[in-house]
């Protein structure tokens, strides 16, 4: 009996000393829905205080007369919303299941942001903004390029992004080449 009338409270608005709890009530229950989870939820399953690891993903772009035709972007969700974003291209090739890519050193670029959970997307600073979805009866992210790291035809490309495997870090020495 308790728990209806709480409900019934906290539905007529009343029961509490202020009116400002109320919206924030209202923006829980309109809280995106992303495979069964909130937003908020769905996307805190990548943060690296969740998986002590990257996620990782690539994409491919119109190929350019040195022959790179893709990037491959490792992010790190940081608590308090930093993020912490690898970005590099080269040649090879990307499907939605993976990739393989040759590298270009000169490519290497470290960029530093914030991140935060918009609607229903995940908004990488201005870098990229991903949608999640389900593949294979997992949870991963379809990331897109905002804004041009290396190569202008990058931009507006989309990729698949996923956890990464193992423990690792932004300060870990395979990032060590990557500069600002």
């Amino acid at each position: 009996m308790k728990r209806i009338i709480l409900v019934c409270l906290a539905a007529c608005g009343g029961g509490g000393e202020s009116d400002d709890a109320m919206p924030m009530a209202d923006a829980a229950m309109n809280e995106p829905v992303i495979n069964g989870k909130p937003a908020s939820q769905f996307y805190a399953q990548f943060a690296h205080a969740t998986t002590k690891a990257e996620v990782s993903g690539a994409a491919s772009f119109p190929t350019q007369p040195d022959g790179r035709n893709a990037f491959l972007a490792q992010f790190f969700l940081m608590p308090n919303g930093k993020l912490v974003l690898f970005y590099a291209e080269g040649e090879g090739s990307v499907s939605p299941t993976g990739h393989s890519l040759n590298i270009l050193g000169s490519t290497r670029k470290r960029r530093e942001g914030t991140w935060r959970v918009d609607g229903a997307q995940l908004a990488l600073d201005s870098f990229m903004r991903c949608d999640g979805l389900a593949q294979d009866g997992k949870d991963v992210l379809r990331c897109t390029l905002g804004a041009s790291i290396v190569t202008p035809a990058a931009q507006g490309k989309s990729g698949t992004f996923r956890n990464g495997f193992g423990m690792s870090s932004p300060d870990d020495s395979e990032f060590a080449d990557y500069v600002p």
